[in-house]
């Protein structure tokens, strides 16, 4: 499976985004939707996605900055941008940064399908770090759930496998480290704000960058044990309260983690844990909730219902609705004795 992050500024054009990458289906998936470069920046570190699909002009980082951190930092990301006629400059810059694939707007899916396609082939390239981003990324995720012991011992495997990778260029390895390191970072400044990350040194040196690694394992157990008391059902239940006022604005996991004061990465691990599913999913379920509500009114008309919850798609709607439903809206109406 290849994942994708798009990231785009206009809400209609982003939804008829993913609305194409859902219906070329198959291989590819949709794993995050930003509006701005920096959720989208929070997005690529935070889903490792194997494809980038970026606007150019975007509000508080655009898509340049967004190319030029995964080129910068030798991410293995295919970047795909987007752009208006009249911003062919910005795509020539972004040429230097390795992007080969341009599509001009209005897009068309033919054309879409047929870059997504070429990145494929490029990526091919790509799969070992690939493979070592899903590895490290299910390290993380599952620290809590090790003992000491079995922390270390896949500590030592991931280290492992990402010094025995054959890749191409020695910094890409070193990028991987860096994300690993940064990453692991945050987690633990989430739970102990007090915590100093130790100075990043040569990656080149295995024992340094091993004991640096090992350093960070014993202050998360550290900061694990010191946060095992904590509840943090009040942080998720704010956020889900905010959710039910607020679920017809265009949320995002960046905007719902600054309103926590949590990292995007941190704060998605907590709400999947006590709410049970993705906030994306606790999200949608909530505004098809309202929907079914709103469906009752005759004078409402099923485009409307959609826009008032929050959808700026309707193809997007009727899915998301089925999906949850098991009917279509039409067939819930009926179902309702409406027409």
């Amino acid at each position: 499976m290849y994942t994708i992050v798009i990231a785009e500024d206009e809400n209609w054009l982003r939804s008829e985004l993913v609305e194409m990458v859902e219906r070329i289906g198959g291989e590819f998936s949709v794993v995050g939707e930003a509006m701005d470069g920096e959720d989208a920046w929070h997005m690529i570190q935070d889903q490792w996605p194997s494809i980038l699909l970026t606007d150019i002009r975007m509000p508080r980082k655009d898509g340049l900055e967004l190319i030029r951190g995964i080129a910068d930092n030798g991410m293995p990301i295919v970047p795909i941008i987007i752009s208006g006629y009249d911003e062919f400059t910005y795509a020539q810059q972004a040429v230097r940064y390795g992007v080969s694939e341009y599509l001009t707007k209005p897009v068309l899916q033919e054309e879409l399908e047929e870059a997504l396609r070429r990145s494929v082939t490029r990526m091919s390239m790509l799969g070992e770090l690939n493979g070592c981003l899903k590895r490290i990324n299910s390290f993380l995720e599952s620290l809590a759930s090790l003992d000491s012991g079995g922390r270390q011992s896949e500590l030592d495997g991931v280290l492992r496998y990402v010094w025995n990778v054959p890749v191409a260029h020695p910094r890409s390895r070193h990028s991987v480290l860096a994300i690993f390191e940064r990453k692991w970072a945050e987690l633990i400044r989430d739970m102990n704000p007090a915590y100093s990350p130790p100075a990043a040194g040569d990656w080149g040196d295995r024992a340094a960058t091993a004991a640096r690694f090992r350093r960070q394992l014993e202050e998360w157990s550290f900061a694990a044990v010191s946060l095992a008391g904590q509840d943090h059902r009040p942080t998720i239940a704010r956020a889900c309260d905010y959710i039910g006022r607020h679920y017809m604005q265009p949320l995002t996991l960046g905007r719902m983690a600054q309103q926590a004061s949590l990292s995007p990465s941190y704060f998605g691990q907590l709400f999947k844990q006590y709410a049970g599913q993705s906030l994306v999913n606790y999200l949608n379920a909530v505004r098809i909730d309202k929907a079914k509500i709103l469906l009752l009114e005759e004078d409402i008309k099923i485009y409307e219902a959609a826009e008032m919850v929050g959808f700026v798609s309707l193809p997007h709607f009727n899915r998301m609705f089925k999906s949850l439903t098991g009917l279509t809206p039409n067939d819930y109406r009926k179902g309702m004795g409406l027409k």
